[in-house]
């Protein structure tokens, strides 16, 4: 794949992330936007989501409160680029809309490789190792030639510090981008801040209910927790994580006709069992509940439409079953 040829030919190329795009989605999206114009300064770009989340309006409000993000578009794009997205499904119904054909697709992600992912996309830039979506935009700069702006700089680590929980998550080559950034001008203080935000009320209300309604299955010395809430399960795991679990899965029902669920790990369990929550358990758990998931070895979810409780049993199912399969591979 030549990308420089493939976005300096575009005219008015779409750039989409998934629905509810956390900062890394953003973050990416916003600098592919300003390298297509770096190679195109003429071009009419567009960027799409099915909805931004309240952290990632909030670093968008930070650093860069005159980019506009839409929720749709009219216009017919001679392009279009996805990022941080591997998977039509989790575009959104009405996003989804807007797929070019394939030859005319490029997908830029970190996820575990979809296996439908070429239906999708022809031409495809994914490395699951990389620690962020936006870890893959800084390659993709340098590959170009093109300098980095101390904004886009500032938004790129802002993206890598989200998904890496502050680097928590990451190593060595994450640390080494980072550093390239800083003295690029990203300031990494004001990249923290942007990512401070105290939970609403609802959100807080949500985490509440999750603690609440908590099952606890114990999993060779692991403890695994499962809970329902109405939405925030992400946040919802995160907080479960934090008060305890080695793993949690939680689902939400944020609409009529919507299931989603979320699933967290510590990092420990995931080195030890050699579980992929993404792999593992929340790709079959899109196929039951109607729709489609997928995700990181610690960080993973699904989105559907159907069979909510059979979800949840089957994940904990799912999880067994990996971390039997992996002891008994080990063992030899």
């Amino acid at each position: 794949m030549n990308l420089r040829s493939l976005l300096a030919e575009s005219s008015n190329p779409l750039f989409l992330g998934h629905q509810n795009a956390d900062p890394d989605a953003v973050c990416s999206m916003i600098a592919m936007r300003a390298l297509y114009l770096a190679l195109r300064p003429e071009g009419k770009p567009t960027l799409v989501c099915d909805d931004v989340s309240r952290l990632a309006n909030q670093v968008l409000s930070h650093f860069s409160p005159d980019i506009t993000i839409s929720d749709f578009s009219e216009d017919v794009h001679d392009l279009v680029i996805i990022l941080d997205t591997n998977s039509a499904f989790q575009l959104g119904s009405r996003v989804r809309t807007l797929l070019a054909e394939p030859a005319r697709t490029i997908v830029i992600d970190h996820h575990e490789v979809n296996p439908d992912l070429s239906s999708i996309a022809e031409h495809q830039i994914v490395d699951s190792n990389a620690s962020s979506t936006c870890e893959i935009v800084i390659g993709l700069y340098e590959d170009q030639k093109v300098p980095i702006s101390s904004l886009m700089a500032n938004l790129l680590l802002t993206g890598m510090l989200f998904d890496t929980r502050r680097f928590f998550n990451s190593g060595r080559d994450s640390f080494l981008v980072a550093v390239k950034l800083i003295d690029t001008g990203a300031d990494y203080d004001s990249c923290v801040r942007s990512l401070v935000i105290k939970p609403d009320r609802s959100e807080r209300i949500a985490r509440l209910k999750a603690a609440g309604r908590l099952q606890i299955h114990n999993m060779n010395d692991w403890i695994v927790v499962t809970s329902k809430i109405g939405a925030y399960e992400a946040s919802a795991c995160r907080a479960l994580i934090e008060i305890g679990a080695d793993v949690t899965i939680v689902s939400g029902k944020p609409s009529k006709g919507v299931v989603r669920f979320s699933s967290r790990s510590t990092r420990e369990f995931s080195s030890e069992t050699g579980v992929n929550l993404g792999t593992d358990v929340m790709e079959p758990i899109g196929e039951i509940i109607g729709g489609e998931g997928g995700g990181h070895a610690n960080a993973a979810g699904a989105n559907g439409t159907r069979n909510r409780g059979e979800g949840i049993s089957k994940a904990i199912e799912l999880l067994q079953l990996a971390i039997e399969r992996n002891a008994r591979e080990r063992l030899g």
